[in-house]
């Protein structure tokens, strides 16, 4: 057998155990078991051969691996994946994130929240749909969908697998990896089961620094280099390690021939004693890829207070999944039932410090001793419930029915800390002894009208959303003329988000007296307020009590999402298809922003009958309508594949983000229209026996259609690119050569991978009123892997170099404008390593 790279549904020949009668890999991306070459759907298939083959070990090698996928990592930690240029950081989720039956993707709430992806072990495919698939998935689908289907316990055969890995990393740790599957017969067709156990660690290669920031430039002109540092020393080596540990165990009962019944659980958990997500572009050296950050120490002095500050940016993430599937053959179709719960909790550590020696201190860089953190918890909640009948004819109609009922629940919490902000002097343009509480008060105190919770916090929130769906879906396919078949498909969903927020701290006091000598609130005609004297009150009393927006909202709509294909078998390795479909995401609730938010609410025009800001408390659904045709071929007795397919995407009343800078919020809005064309194209070539080359190409050209415009500012203009919509071209390129000898078979490969520049928009922009000039756009970067080894018998040994040049980079370079700090993040440097994999 030929290992190649993951290809596109015209995949290449796949082993016996993942393959049906006719060599080819078997997908379920229309609900129906169908080979790759005859499903009218751009979708990328990766078998647990090929992630063994490629050493992919998370979503962001199978985004690297996946034209029109794009994978952009936040500052948070957070990872937002575009598909076809469709990709938001605001409102519900525009990918639908499938373990086998299950949705498991997240609504945007809080600051950090985002998908947790399971484990690449012990699954029979990994399925990249591109384009939406709302009429079979849900309204999480917009863009497309990722859908990780695990094996199923046999109650016929043994079978299991095994792997180990160890690996280096230029100027980091090493990494190492075990992992274990069984499965088989309890009782031979009756009971199966099936278990396994995933366990990775992941060497760190970012080190933490101690310094003295020096400005060289304060509006950031001289990019990387508008700042140094002196006086450095390592306070601690190669920080942002993390360990993964998954397992998994199903069993499979068959009480007669027509029913199964398979219940399973599925757990999860990952942590990192420092997520380190931004590297400081000048303390690190990119020609050697020797990353650094750093490390702010605390003091305890006349001007900081004592706060708890653990040694890095700690994060922990775990999911437990319970599920039931129940099948039935009625002979004319097959019920399939899937009851789960899906119960995820994460916490983490975020350093904020620069954040606030910039935006309250008014500070180029934090001064010594400034500290400022900011815990954040998210836990998420969700139950499904599928049904579905599908046909089993191999007659002329084929088709499926089911509804679909889910409620899931997220609650995001956040709490910010600082040992700096109550000697602040001025804060805001506030001065100690001022008005309006007068002598021996602070201006912290005299801003904000109480002090820190606790001593060290000033910020507090507590949001919760609970989305529930309920839908209705359809799907038929009917043959007219041999080879000649038509699909219609609809999905009709009830979408309901009930949305909390609870306030707490100074920041958030709608109350708060912000300098003035005169009553918050009050005021006639011009006269903004009532006067008073100086030191009449004292902080948090009479008309100086503090006043908290805590709050609550909902929405609801209906969404009908229609798909219609036709496809056509020219010859026997020959399809030509074009489809139309409609893809939705449900509106939303958001919180009002606090009153410190008011001015610059007013500025961009969210503002009540009055003129008084009033913060949108929710916002529209959005859709697209893509349409896509697309032709699957093999020539010269299967020795040449050409796949590709061309689309048209029209996104409408956009779910995006509103920054509302000078109180560190943000608000989600419709704002606009876009439209994302483009193609992906694969072509794979079989010289000889031994031989296996592969092509991918993708480009997606993913703008505005016209300027985005509030209250008389252009966030973004016309034909600039949509956010986080990532690189136009991506190009893989593999080899794989295999020779075998005797009883064994040895085998060298190596992949290319390349995106290219990235378009600008936004702060990148010059027509955009967030224009900064010294913010550089993402630059071209190119990945080169390489592996060799041997397969004896069933045992797979091998040895491999990851980003074998050492490429390093700078991924989202930025920084805060008129600023000289800038932050990146970073690919990991050339790592060397063995696996030895076995399978029976």
């Amino acid at each position: 057998m030929i290992a190649v790279s993951a290809m596109p549904v015209q995949a290449q020949d796949a082993p016996a155990d993942e393959a049906d009668g006719g060599g080819e890999i078997v997908v379920t991306a229309t609900r129906k078991s169908e080979t790759l070459s005859k499903v009218p759907v751009s979708v990328q298939a990766f078998t647990q051969n090929e992630l063994v083959k490629q050493g992919l070990r998370n979503v962001e090698d199978l985004a690297r691996m996946t034209p029109g996928v794009s994978l952009r990592r936040g500052g948070l930690g957070v990872s937002n994946v575009s598909i076809r240029g469709i990709s938001s950081g605001a409102g519900a989720s525009t990918i639908g994130v499938y373990i086998d039956d299950t949705p498991i993707q997240v609504r945007s709430l809080g600051v950090a929240s985002s998908i947790m992806y399971p484990a690449l072990f012990d699954l029979e495919r990994v399925e990249v749909l591109r384009g939406p698939q709302g009429t079979l998935f849900g309204a999480g689908s917009e863009g497309g969908t990722i859908r990780f289907i695990q094996p199923e316990p046999s109650v016929t055969e043994w079978s299991g697998l095994a792997r180990g890995d160890l690996s280096t990393t230029t100027n980091g740790k090493e990494s190492y990896e075990a992992a274990f599957a069984i499965g088989g017969p309890l009782v031979t067709d009756k009971i199966g089961i099936r278990a396994s156990a995933y366990f990775r660690h992941e060497g760190g290669f970012i080190d933490k620094m101690v310094g003295t920031p020096v400005v060289r430039n304060t509006t950031g002109a001289l990019g990387v280099q508008s700042l140094s540092f002196t006086n450095t020393s390592l306070y601690k080596a190669d920080v942002n390690s993390s360990d993964t540990f998954a397992a998994r165990l199903a069993l499979t009962f068959k009480p007669s021939e027509t029913i199964t019944i398979t219940p399973s659980i599925n757990y999860q958990s990952f942590f990192t004693p420092d997520a380190a997500p931004n590297v400081w572009p000048t303390m690190s050296n990119f020609e050697t890829a020797d990353y650094a950050t750093p490390r702010w120490n605390p003091t305890v002095d006349a001007t900081h207070l004592p706060l708890d500050v653990d040694s890095g940016e700690p994060q922990r993430d775990k999911f437990i999944m319970p599920a039931l599937k129940i099948e039935a053959d009625l002979g004319f179709a097959d019920l399939v039932s899937t009851t789960s719960y899906f119960k995820r909790d994460t916490s983490q550590t975020l350093d904020y410090t620069n954040i606030y020696a910039v935006s309250y201190a008014g500070r180029q860089t934090p001064n010594v001793g400034d500290v400022a953190i900011s815990t954040v918890s998210n836990r998420q909640r969700n139950w499904t419930q599928e049904v579905r009948l599908q046909s089993v004819s191999d007659g002329p109609l084929t088709w499926v029915a089911g509804g679909f009922y889910s409620r899931n629940e997220q609650q995001a919490i956040q709490n910010s800390q600082t040992n700096f902000l109550p000697f602040l002097n001025p804060l805001f343009g506030i001065r100690n002894d001022g008005a309006p509480f007068g002598p021996g008060y602070s201006a912290f105190i005299n801003f904000y009208g109480v002090p820190q919770l606790n001593g060290t916090s000033s910020y507090l929130s507590d949001f919760k959303a609970i989305d529930t769906q309920i839908a209705g879906f359809a799907d038929a396919t009917y043959e007219l003329l041999e080879g000649l078949k038509v699909t219609a498909g609809v999905r009709v969903s009830k979408n309901k988000i009930e949305y909390t927020a609870f306030y707490d701290g100074p920041a958030n006091n709608l109350n708060a007296p912000r300098g003035l000598a005169c009553v918050p609130g009050t005021g006639v005609g011009t006269v903004p307020c009532t006067a008073v004297a100086v030191g009449q009150y004292e902080p948090g009393t009479g008309p100086f009590t503090p006043r908290y927006l805590n709050s609550s909202a909902s929405g609801s709509d209906t969404a009908v999402t229609p798909k219609f294909g036709i496809s056509y078998q020219a010859t026997r390795d020959t399809m030509v298809y074009a489809t139309v479909s409609k893809g939705f995401r449900p509106s939303g609730a958001q919180i009002a922003l606090p009153g410190n938010c008011n001015p610059e609410l007013v500025q961009l025009g969210y503002v009540n009958a009055q003129g008084q800001a009033s913060s949108p408390q929710t916002y529209g659904s959005d859709s697209v309508w893509s349409y896509e045709a697309g032709a699957k071929t093999r020539m010269f007795g299967g020795a040449l594949q050409l796949n590709g397919s061309v689309f048209h995407i029209k996104w409408s009343n956009i779910q995006s983000t509103v920054s509302v800078q000078t109180c560190l919020q943000s608000l989600t809005a419709n704002l606009g229209s876009a439209t994302s064309q483009g193609f992906d194209l694969q072509a794979v070539l079989k010289p000889v026996r031994e031989l296996t080359l592969m092509a991918n190409v993708g480009y997606t050209d993913a703008t505005f259609d016209d300027d985005t415009i509030i209250n008389g500012r252009t966030l973004y203009t016309g034909g600039s690119v949509l956010p986080s919509s990532g690189s136009p071209w991506t190009v893989t390129l593999s080899g794989d050569f295999r020779y075998p000898i005797a009883d064994k078979t040895y085998y060298v490969r190596a992949d290319y991978t390349y995106r290219s520049k990235e378009g600008r928009t936004g702060n990148t922009d010059p027509g955009s009123i967030n224009y900064d000039p010294n913010q550089p756009v993402n630059k071209a970067y190119t990945i080169v892997n390489g592996r060799a080894g041997i397969e004896l018998g069933d045992l797979d040994l091998s040895l491999y170099v990851n980003n074998i040049f050492n490429v390093a980079p700078m991924i989202n370079l930025g920084h805060t404008r008129n600023q000289p700090v800038f932050t990146t993040l970073v690919t990991r440097p050339r790592s060397v390593g063995l696996t030895a994999a076995i399978s029976f």
